[in-house]
């Protein structure tokens, strides 16, 4: 069967959720486990700039009313940022910085949806002349202050490979993963270092790149190399600084500090997704904290999840062709590693209930739609996969050869591991993950 019809399949109405005796609305998110990471980028400029950095608006299709995210309330003014800092908010959002000059960071990393994409799609829709689609989700930003460069070795198994950037960790740090959007055909499509250092010369802030990195002489003056590479520090000290990406301000945090406390729902939602016999949310989103730190809730390593195909992409089309993940980092640690095909980092579920779509191809479009496929992705193949001559296609987004690495561990199981009263329960407990509670403020419906 075609790929229209696993899509048909995955629309049908769930027979659950509800709790305590209320039905459970939820909106388009990410949820357990999911990958992340924008774009597949593979320049080999870009390649080159983030070696270089590590060492030293193109307006998307609008989504159908229907599946269009509704904007929570403009997020607060940031706290007082370096010199830094704010000539990376200011690049942040200069969509000159594009080849299109219509595409800026924001665009598909929109403070306004918590730093992730303003809409339903799959992937986002940039280059050039605005025609090109990207071959990734778009993940949020928030989060990742904390996620550090990847570790291991040619020898380490892919579920101990730990950080890195993007979902194929290529990137070391934020500065070396700004700049693989940059340079990425299917996304801001510079061309150059040349061609994005001539943009950044003629930028209104261009005066403070002498100022933050003290350009004092004319010998000091920066090659388009230094342009490119001052440009990704500073969007990364912005990253850093800015308490609007990482403000760990939940109910959870709330809750965490004694100053609120969880509903019976809630509560009850945690202890199934810290349990390993029921949700075993925590062994890859642990719930607890760390050196005295807020939980990001990710060990930032990978797993495979086998994720159905999207149809919705367009380079999958091509029936031959297949996002594999870490296995096609250019990390020379990974070559020829097929034991890591279909790996992708794990993010974190802050702010999990506001996600338009989620998984590292945007599969499914709703929370309840993402538990269900924990809970019954080996329950009930055929409820996600294709069938062809009367089989189901198991993990149908890699190639045949590789489906042995999909990740077999609880959640998934042959038999639920959760009812339908605890998946509700744990939807309720996830909606607390999300930035900018305040007391007295509804609580998801059902969860009360």
């Amino acid at each position: 069967m075609g790929r229209d019809h696993t899509c048909s399949k995955l629309s049908r109405k769930p027979a659950w959720p509800r709790a305590a005796g209320a039905a459970v609305w939820v909106f388009a998110l990410v949820a357990c486990g999911g990958g992340a990471g924008g774009g597949n980028s593979g320049a080999s400029d870009a390649t080159a700039a983030a070696t270089a950095a590590s060492a030293a608006s193109s307006p998307t299709p609008p989504a159908s009313a229907a599946s269009q995210p509704q904007p929570p309330s403009p997020p607060a003014s940031s706290a007082a940022l370096s010199a830094k800092a704010s000539l990376g908010e200011q690049i942040f959002h200069d969509p000159s910085l594009s080849g299109s000059g219509r595409m800026s960071c924001a665009t598909c990393h929109d403070p306004a949806f918590f730093h992730g994409p303003p809409n339903a799609l799959a992937v986002q829709q940039g280059g050039r002349s605005s025609s090109e689609f990207g071959l990734r989700a778009v993940p949020s930003l928030r989060y990742l202050e904390r996620v550090g460069a990847f570790t291991g070795t040619s020898s380490t198994a892919p579920g101990d490979y730990r950080g890195g950037l993007m979902a194929d960790g290529r990137a070391d740090d934020l500065a070396a993963q700004a700049l693989l959007p940059w340079f990425n055909p299917r996304e801001m499509d510079n061309g150059s270092r040349a061609d994005l250092a001539r943009k950044l010369r003629a930028a209104p802030y261009a005066a403070e790149f002498a100022r933050v990195f003290l350009h004092a002489s004319a010998a000091q003056v920066p090659d388009d190399a230094t342009w490119v590479a001052q440009a990704s520090q500073a969007l990364q000290s912005f990253q850093l600084e800015d308490a609007r990406m990482h403000p760990y301000d939940a109910k959870f945090d709330w809750v965490q500090q004694g100053r609120a406390q969880f509903t019976a729902a809630e509560a009850r939602g945690l202890a199934v997704f810290n349990d390993p016999k029921r949700g075993n949310c925590a062994a890859c989103h642990p719930s607890l904290s760390v050196d005295g730190r807020p939980p990001v809730f990710s060990t930032f390593g990978y797993a495979a999840l086998g994720v159905p195909r999207n149809s919705k992409i367009p380079a999958n089309a091509d029936a031959q062709a297949y996002d594999l993940g870490l296995c096609q980092s250019p990390r020379s640690e990974l070559k020829g590693r097929t034991d890591s095909c279909g790996f992708f980092r794990i993010p974190s579920l802050r702010n999990t209930a506001q996600r338009p779509v989620y998984f590292h191809n945007g599969q499914f479009t709703s929370l309840e739609m993402a538990l269900r496929f924990y809970q019954l992705r080996d329950a009930d193949a055929a409820f996600f996969y294709p069938s062809q001559d009367r089989q189901v296609q198991l993990y149908d987004d890699l190639p045949p050869a590789l489906r042995g690495n999909v990740n077999r561990d609880a959640p998934f199981s042959a038999r639920p591991l959760t009812n339908e009263v605890e998946q509700a329960e744990l939807l309720c407990f996830l909606h607390t993950l999300t930035d900018g509670y305040r007391p007295g403020g509804p609580t998801a419906p059902g969860c009360s």
